[in-house]
């Protein structure tokens, strides 16, 4: 939805609503602009200052004493013009560029739960043989636990100066007020991002730590040591064609239970494919092709020909995915060139595989004016707050395929 610049014939019409009808009017309005009727950038705060101080505000503000200012300021359309803006802002759905947090689970916990555990959620009990009358070994759901990292906070002031109202209060503020919810999108998707390429780990099973991704050596890839994990979700492996997908497939096939050892059936279906744009540009032909072509030999010497779709060429169902800020974050924490980090491709569930968790969603509170607010010429100022952490749900979800080192490098 694009946006729209301030409407001065709508504002002034809720002013009238507001005169005729008190408060119940932006009341209203909140569940309008919550329903997306009208954009909060459609509201223009100019006839609020006309409406507050009258037409010639700006003489006003700038003349005017700080008590004087600050009691229509509080109880003025101005201020509460400002903070629905601001919310709806805060509330619109991520840009385009917030890869990850517009597509991993979203989740809401207490503001004060910091170190949460899901207890139970990954045992797996075991039936055990017994004699007649014997009692049969007890399984309690606290013996198998994940605990969660703790919440970080995130803030951003917003303050408005005498001479911006004044200047240009229709463009400074309207432009400026957007970059609030900008601000804290930022911070969870870079916070997202380290997770989604293993840089950051919060995988912790049963108090131990564990790596997100392990390869089977730790050498061919820049995941572990060479010492090995209890899963294997990372391996060197170009994506050139469909049959690379086998082992990728092989890879799903081997994840067992990290305590009995079982297998773990993996969905193959609602994948997705995630690399740079260039290298999506490069495979995007041969993997979502309509029809695949395969020759066999049969046993008689025969040649046959099969014709095939890609889900089945593939055995998979996926969205192919390109994400220009994932090649800069893994060139960065890896200490790869950017050419290398552009043949990075993931596979996997993104909402089964990692989850972002509000304890605080943004919110925006008016802070009172004080003595050395005025002195700095602040009309009103604006105070944003958030607290979250990502974290990975399950490492069976996802795994990394990094370049295949040429002979002889």
């Amino acid at each position: 939805m694009s946006k729209k610049g301030p409407n001065r014939a709508v504002t002034q019409q809720i002013l009238r609503d507001h005169k005729k009808h008190g408060d119940a009017v932006f009341e209203e309005l909140d569940e309008i602009l919550e329903a997306g009727q009208i954009q909060a950038t459609e509201l223009d705060l100019v006839s609020c200052l006309e409406h507050d101080f009258g037409v010639g505000y700006r003489r006003d503000v700038m003349t005017m004493g700080d008590d004087a200012m600050e009691a229509i300021i509080t109880s003025g359309t101005f201020n509460k013009m400002v903070p629905k803006i601001i919310r709806t802002a805060l509330a619109e759905q991520p840009k385009e560029e917030y890869f990850l947090l517009n597509r991993v689970t979203i989740e809401t916990r207490g503001e004060c739960e910091d170190g949460y555990e899901d207890h139970g959620v990954f045992s797996d009990p075991q039936a055990e043989e017994i004699c007649e009358l014997q009692k049969p070994p007890m399984f309690g759901v606290a013996t198998d636990f994940m605990t969660h990292p703790k919440g970080k906070q995130y803030g951003l002031g917003f303050a408005f100066t005498r001479e911006a109202v004044c200047r240009d209060p229709n463009s400074f503020i309207q432009q400026q007020i957007p970059k609030i919810s900008d601000a804290h999108n930022e911070k969870f998707e870079n916070q997202l991002i380290d997770l989604f390429v293993g840089y950051t780990n919060t995988y912790n099973r049963s108090g131990t730590d564990y790596d997100t991704y392990y390869a089977a050596d730790g050498t061919s890839t820049p995941f572990g040591d060479g010492s090995g994990g209890p899963w294997v979700n990372a391996q060197a492996n170009d994506l050139t064609c469909p049959a690379d997908f086998q082992s990728a497939r092989n890879l799903f096939y081997d994840f067992r239970d990290m305590v009995h050892g079982r297998p773990i059936p993996v969905p193959m279906t609602g994948l997705s494919v995630v690399t740079s744009p260039q290298k999506a540009d490069a495979v995007r032909p041969k993997l979502l092709a309509t029809a695949i072509e395969d020759d066999v030999t049969c046993n008689g010497g025969d040649s046959v020909k099969y014709i095939m779709t890609a889900q089945v060429a593939n055995q998979m169902t996926f969205d192919l995915l390109s994400y220009q800020r994932l090649v800069d974050r893994i060139a960065l924490r890896w200490g790869v060139t950017t050419e290398e980090a552009r043949n990075w491709w993931w596979l996997g569930n993104i909402p089964e595989f990692m989850s972002w968790v509000y304890n605080i969603r943004p919110t925006v509170t008016r802070c009172p004016q004080d003595a050395e607010s005025c002195k700095r010429r602040i009309v009103a100022q604006f105070t944003s707050l958030s607290k979250g952490y990502g974290y990975i749900r399950n490492p069976y979800r996802g795994m990394w395929f990094t370049p295949v080192e040429e002979s002889g490098t």
